[in-house]
């Protein structure tokens, strides 16, 4: 009798302990949805700052108009009159006016013809051309030896030779040499003008 009096009441405390624990659980799972009612109720707040900030007006900065700079005048390249009296110390010093054009060669043009002491035809003959950097008086001066060969030429079929040559500015004189059976195969011309050189050999 008192083992199951004993039975019975291991039984009982069994059953409660067991239903004690279940009514834990179902207090841990009714506490659960706390956060999301929390959550639900932040998010309105941010949707109305969304909208006030889609609201604000936007401030923009005035369009810079780019200021214009006045066109260059004749004036603006003329000389002081008190800088004309000194020399210039730099290269601010210098004027140059707006049409002026750098250069450091000249274009020769030459128009050759002639016949060899048979009145023969110079025709197919070489011409050489020889430039100086000094004034050269004669062909029997002693400068004839300081020379330079700028350019070999050839005479037509026709016994013609008609070139435009480059010569730097420095050159003063240019001598033109014919390989034929000439008088005089060798004439000096001072560079001096842009006229064109005209001769004709004998």
């Amino acid at each position: 009798m008192k083992t199951v009096t004993n039975l019975t009441a291991m039984f009982s405390i069994t059953l409660l302990a067991t239903l004690m624990t279940g009514c834990g659980g179902g207090g841990s799972e009714s506490s659960s949805p706390a956060p999301t009612a929390t959550q639900s109720s932040t998010q309105p707040a941010a949707t109305a700052n969304t909208s006030t900030a889609v609201n604000e007006p936007q401030q923009t900065e005035p369009a810079q108009t780019p200021v214009q700079e006045p066109a260059a005048t004749m004036e603006d390249f003329m000389p002081q009159t008190e800088l004309k009296e000194s020399t210039a110390t730099d290269s601010t010093d210098l004027y140059v006016m707006p049409d002026f054009k750098f250069r450091t060669n000249d274009e020769v043009t030459m128009e050759f013809s002639g016949e060899n002491v048979f009145g023969e035809s110079l025709a197919g003959r070489t011409i050489k051309i020889y430039s100086f950097d000094v004034e050269v008086p004669s062909v029997e001066d002693e400068l004839m030896g300081n020379k330079a060969l700028v350019a070999t030429l050839r005479f037509n079929p026709s016994g013609q030779l008609q070139h435009t040559l480059t010569l730097p500015q420095t050159a003063k004189t240019m001598l033109v040499r014919v390989d034929s059976m000439l008088e005089t195969n060798q004439v000096l011309f001072p560079l001096d003008s842009d006229e064109t050189i005209v001769h004709t050999f004998k």
